[in-house]
């Protein structure tokens, strides 16, 4: 007569979760639209503070592929989407008044020089998914000259030498050192933007 020992309770499955390190290695890998964190950053505080609210099947596919939102679970495609979303809620509870504030991901060169062109192309890409609803406020005075402090560094709209051509070698030198108040207008556009359009579905 054999004995057999007891089966004890199976070890829950290890779960993926990727550094921001590894994120970023997982979006440089691919042409995608967000080819790094600093882009992902801008897209989704643009996606955080929009006039319209943007379901996250409508957002998350352009820069993920169709392919890692249906991969199955456990996998690194899986871990990324989890790991972008993360980032989403993490967004929006910082700008709602969560226990830490808002802080924007730059892109940095190795002397420490904060590039903000790959932060503001995000925003600008976030922006494109409800272009329209975002016209009035571009048009605004008050918050139109709030997002050139973004969209002042996009290249999508203009290249770098265009961007100068037009306001010169001292305003280019304004905008370079303008992304310590980038914090504050996204919390800025948060309340007036995205406060308002909570308002208006209530």
């Amino acid at each position: 007569m054999s004995s057999s020992r007891p089966k004890g309770p199976a070890r829950p499955k290890k779960v993926l979760t990727l550094t921001p390190d590894q994120l970023q290695d997982w979006l440089a890998s691919f042409d995608r639209p967000a080819p790094c964190i600093s882009m992902l950053d801008g897209y989704l505080s643009a996606l955080a503070v929009s006039p319209q609210f943007i379901p996250p099947d409508d957002w998350l596919q352009p820069i993920v592929g169709a392919a890692a939102m249906w991969a199955p679970e456990g996998g690194v495609e899986d871990a990324a989407t989890k790991a972008i979303f993360r980032r989403y809620n993490e967004i929006g509870s910082t700008l709602s008044g969560g226990p830490r504030r808002y802080a924007p991901i730059y892109r940095r060169t190795d002397e420490g020089e904060v590039l903000l062109e790959q932060f503001a192309n995000g925003f600008y890409t976030g922006m494109q998914l409800s272009i329209d609803d975002w016209k009035p406020i571009l048009s605004d005075r008050e918050l139109g000259m709030a997002l050139t402090t973004i969209l002042g560094h996009c290249t999508m709209i203009t290249s770098e030498d265009e961007r100068v051509a037009v306001i010169g070698a001292q305003g280019a030198q304004m905008l370079a050192q303008s992304w310590p108040i980038v914090r504050e207008v996204v919390e800025m556009l948060h309340v007036r933007i995205a406060g308002a359009r909570n308002i208006e579905n209530r």
